[in-house]
Formats: structure tokens, C-alpha cells, sequence
């Protein structure tokens, strides 16, 4: 059975062998940094899926004020790629967590190397919003 729990900063180490192998599927960097967890663990929607075996997955997201609205940004829903039971704990976790905050807006990252999330969030009543997310990098971080 799995539990899920708030993530903590030094969770890193456990969650660092789901977060390349989810990296590598959905083809983006590693994002449990310890830097990223610090950020994440003080949100109140950041949580860790794990059971008597160690962690199995984790959800990074944070609320967002936009000047009209919050909007709970679900950024990161990370598992080993066959566990469905991790996957919807946590997110339903970040959902109960954003209700709880009467944050009523949610938005999810949904890398197209992930179908099984797109599928999750499909039948939890997400929809796909008719917009594209672009990004420009600037420095020398861009010119590579």
C-alpha cells in the first residue's frame, strides 16, 4: 500500500534514482536538486509516495498568485513508469492540498514522453489547454 507524506529536503538521495529514470523518459534534467526540495518542501504541495520498501515517486508543485486567481502549478509528477498506484496518490494528494488551500485552479506539466500521466489526468477531468509552452534560454546556458 502506498502513503503519501510531505517531501522533505533530504529526501534527495532516495528520490534521485526516480528522478533520472523519469528525466530520461520524459526528456527534461534531473529536477530533485537539493536547491529544487529546499523550494518545494516549504510549498505545501510538494509529496513523496513511498510504501515499507522506500519512496515511489514524488510530486513537486507550488501555488501561484497571478494577480487575479492562485492557481495550484503541479511541475513535476515524478514515479517509475509502470506504477499507477504512486501516481495517483500523489496526485491526488496535490489536488487535496490545493482544495485545502481554497486554491481552486490547478495546472499540471505534462511532459509528452509521460502518456500514462496524460491518461491519469484525462480520466481525473484535467483538459488540455489550447496554448504551447515555449522556452528561450538567455547566457551561456542558451548558447549550447
Amino acid at each position: 500500500m502506498v502513503r503519501v507524506r510531505p517531501l522533505e529536503v533530504d529526501d534527495g538521495d532516495a528520490l534521485a534514482g526516480i528522478d533520472v529514470e523519469h528525466a530520461g523518459r520524459a526528456g527534461h534534467d534531473p529536477v530533485a536538486t537539493r536547491g529544487a526540495l529546499s523550494f518545494y518542501a516549504r510549498t505545501g504541495h510538494a509529496f513523496v509516495a513511498e510504501d515499507g520498501a522506500g519512496p515511489r515517486g514524488f510530486a513537486l508543485a507550488q501555488a501561484v498568485w497571478d494577480g487575479t486567481r492562485p492557481t495550484v502549478q503541479l511541475q513535476t509528477l515524478a514515479t517509475a513508469e509502470a506504477d499507477a498506484e504512486a501516481r495517483a496518490a500523489l496526485l491526488e494528494a496535490v489536488t487535496k492540498s490545493a482544495y485545502d488551500a481554497a486554491v481552486y485552479d490547478l495546472v499540471a506539466r505534462a511532459p509528452h514522453g509521460d502518456p500514462a500521466l496524460h491518461d491519469l489526468l484525462d480520466r481525473e477531468g484535467w483538459r488540455a489547454e489550447p496554448v504551447a509552452l515555449l522556452r528561450r534560454t538567455l547566457g551561456s546556458r542558451g548558447a549550447s
